[in-house]
């Protein structure tokens, strides 16, 4: 941030200055030797004007890139500030040169002023122009930064799946179960099968790259969580409830698997039988949001959110919940909230993610 401003002071400066210089210097041949050093005087406070009320435009155009990034908004914004501006530039500019106090009053010749007014326009509306154009491409490289951070946090995302799934703690219990329910429910037992194969093809075979529809992600955990339901029987229910409106909006593949796998394995040692599991997702103005609770007691390693990995955690859980943050952080910068905190006898992980277009 210091690097930054100190990179923008360091051309502001440089612009106005060479803006400043290159006036007097295009009117120095008209002038008498005894106007030049004035004149010079002049110009240098017509540029210093110039500086200053930049800055406005530049507190302006710096609030209204973190409402929106929509192109149209901010260049039409561009235009009309950058005229107004321009307007109080030239009066400022003519009031310097003829102060309105003790025996002189500030007299505005309008024909002139209407004549020199597309000078002053033209500066401000290129220095907008310069402006608004190196900062859409930063904001456009570092988009594309965060988007191959986002990646590499998913690809870990995956292969933290990956562990979670293929460790024999889960594989062992799913095909113990399995083979208990042959000989109890033959059907049961093939339907178990069928969800732990397409439960692991959604996890093995299709990186989550990318972000999916919130409808994919939702049936991915519900064949997860019919494999649990399954092993724990009436130890476990589980609701899932999805507003229609939610399953278009997009998130982060494998984004939920870890908050309720987290659910389930402290849940099921702090929260009396059955250990109740829900999973709701609706849209709240121009947000997406999205709740997995679970009855029981908050585990340390998840007391906090946004706490550092901790190598301590209990089967990678604290590894989870990071992993989780990071990517909400990567992909939407300022356009999310995520909070796992203890609500009565409830656990809630809360993930919200604001409208796309309003993103800043």
């Amino acid at each position: 941030m210091l690097v930054k401003r100190l990179s923008f002071w360091t051309v502001q400066l440089s612009v106005w200055g060479a803006y400043g210089l290159s006036t007097y210097l295009s009117g120095l041949p008209s002038l008498a030797e005894a106007e030049m050093f004035t004149m010079l005087g002049v110009k240098l406070l017509r540029a210093a004007l110039g500086l200053v009320l930049s800055l406005g435009l530049y507190v302006l155009y710096s609030r209204a890139m973190r409402r929106t990034s929509d192109i149209k908004i901010i260049a039409t914004l561009a235009v009309a500030a950058s005229l107004v501006i321009s307007g109080v530039w030239q009066l400022l500019y003519l009031a310097a040169q003829s102060p309105p106090w003790g025996d002189t009053a500030l007299s505005v010749d309008w024909a002139s002023f209407r004549m020199a007014f597309p000078d002053y326009a033209f500066v401000m509306l290129a220095w907008s122009a310069a402006y608004l154009g190196i900062e859409f491409w930063r904001y456009s490289r570092l988009q594309e930064q965060r988007a191959l951070e986002a990646k590499a946090l998913a690809r870990e995302a995956q292969l933290q799946s990956l562990s979670y799934q293929l460790n024999p703690h889960f594989l062992f219990n799913a095909l113990n179960s399995i083979r208990a329910l042959i000989q109890e429910n033959a059907q049961k037992a093939r339907e178990m099968v069928t969800q732990l194969s397409e439960f692991l093809r959604y996890t093995l075979v299709n990186p989550p790259l990318d972000e999916i529809p919130l409808r994919d992600e939702v049936e991915a955990l519900r064949r997860y969580l019919a494999i649990e339901e399954a092993r724990f029987e009436d130890r476990l229910t589980v609701s899932i409830d999805v507003e229609r409106s939610a399953e278009d909006w997009t998130v982060p593949g494998l984004i939920l698997h870890p908050l309720v796998e987290n659910a389930i394995k402290h849940g099921i040692g702090t929260s009396p039988r059955p250990l109740q599991v829900k999973i709701e997702a609706r849209v709240e103005g121009h947000h997406l949001h999205i709740e997995v609770a679970n009855t029981g007691a908050l585990a340390p390693a998840a007391e906090v959110a946004d706490a550092p990995a901790s190598a301590d955690a209990p089967d990678g859980a604290g590894i989870g919940l990071e992993n989780v943050r990071e990517r909400l952080a990567r992909l939407y910068p300022d356009a999310h909230r995520f909070e796992v905190a203890q609500h009565g006898d409830w656990v809630r992980a809360v993930i919200e993610i604001r409208q796309p277009a309003l993103r800043s």
